[in-house]
């Protein structure tokens, strides 16, 4: 449990919980088009995947899933400040 607490350390992917992402999509005939979604969980990694991925709700599907670095694009960070 220990190592995968220094792999999660050692990825080096900006993103967080909250950030506005463009997520990249493929149709069925290959052509690339894009939806916008927002990151509601931290950065995992799966066992079986092996590869980091965080949840995104897309707001076009409504649906939560599982998206990898190579999918992702981060629009806007989620602000620090606190009102």
């Amino acid at each position: 449990m220990d190592s995968r607490k220094d792999i999660l350390k050692s990825i080096t992917w900006e993103i967080e919980c909250g950030s506005l992402v463009k997520v990249r999509r493929y149709s069925f005939d290959g052509s690339l088009y894009y939806q916008h979604g927002i990151v509601v969980s931290r950065k995992q990694i799966d066992q079986l995947e092996m590869f980091p991925y965080v949840e995104v709700y897309t707001f076009e599907t409504q649906k939560i899933t599982k998206q990898s670095p190579a999918a992702l694009e981060v629009l806007s960070k989620p602000s620090d400040e606190k009102s």
